[in-house]
């Protein structure tokens, strides 16, 4: 298993000073969503040739390697012509994560709230179907896995409706990032060997890349983000599981700040190894 993280954790920083940091700390494999990570750029369409040039040149002189181009749109959105938009960004953002050798592209899909109706959830759920099926046709076409994330308060909030669009889209192109603590919520923490073992049976022989970050329950019940070592989830157990049938997969450190980014990687570093 190979460690990375999320580069604009490190804030919106120039291209040469944003890897130079990221690799001083010890990664040499990054989630990169060019809008938010390097400065200058607000957006894919202000990405050019030479940006992209600029950025493989870094790359190679700071020996990083792109596990997951990062791209954040909402696939399931309610609204279809809203929703096309959306996947027109992703088509183009395909593009460029071909180019910079990525492994995959990946996104989230939309946001929803818990008390949301079966009937929204079912359409928005349709609605993302649709997108995944226009970008996976284009990574065949092209050679580029697409990568989608579960989250549990978004159109694709469940191990099963997981396992539901990997068989609507039956391509060797569409896999999953798993995000464990994007599938918490204050009800399941305290099952989550149940959790994970819904998760590996529904999508483990797809998982592309792993995050991590830390979770717990605070005083009044609710989750509050925390650092890995006083984190709640169970990194352990899923760890053990991924290096044992995808050992291949990077583990991303999502939300870290860049003071403790050492300390987190030797913390990574001793449960995967």
């Amino acid at each position: 298993m190979n460690i990375g993280l999320r580069a604009h954790d490190y804030g919106k920083k120039p291209l040469e000073e944003l890897f130079k940091r990221i690799s001083d700390d010890g990664f040499h494999e990054i989630q990169l969503a060019i809008p938010k990570a390097i400065e200058g750029v607000n957006s894919l369409e202000d990405v050019d040739e030479s940006l992209l040039k600029d950025i493989k040149l870094a790359m190679e002189k700071y020996d990083i390697a792109i596990p997951v181009f990062g791209c954040y749109v909402e696939l399931g959105h309610l609204d279809s012509i809203e929703r096309q938009k959306h996947v027109e960004r992703f088509l183009l953002g395909m593009d460029f994560a071909k180019y910079l050798g990525a492994r995959c592209i990946g996104s989230e899909t939309t946001h929803f709230s818990m008390d949301s109706t079966d009937e929204e959830r079912r359409i928005a759920f349709e609605g993302l179907v649709d997108s995944v099926e226009q970008i996976v046709k284009k990574g065949e076409e092209i050679g580029l896995d697409v990568a989608i994330e579960p989250v549990a308060l978004h159109t694709l909030n469940t191990p099963e409706l997981t396992k539901e669009l990997l068989e609507r889209i039956p391509s060797e192109r569409l896999k999953i990032i798993f995000d464990p603590v994007n599938l918490l919520t204050a009800k399941n923490i305290g099952e989550q060997e149940k959790l994970w073992n819904r998760a590996f049976d529904c999508f483990g022989d797809k998982i592309a890349a792993l995050h991590m970050k830390g979770t717990r329950l605070n005083e009044t019940g609710e989750l509050e983000k925390t650092n890995l070592q006083d984190n709640a989830a169970n990194f352990k157990r899923i760890i053990d599981w991924v290096k044992t049938n995808k050992p291949e997969t990077t583990v991303l450190r999502e939300e870290i700040k860049p003071i403790e980014a050492k300390i987190d990687r030797a913390f990574m570093a001793e449960l995967i190894k």
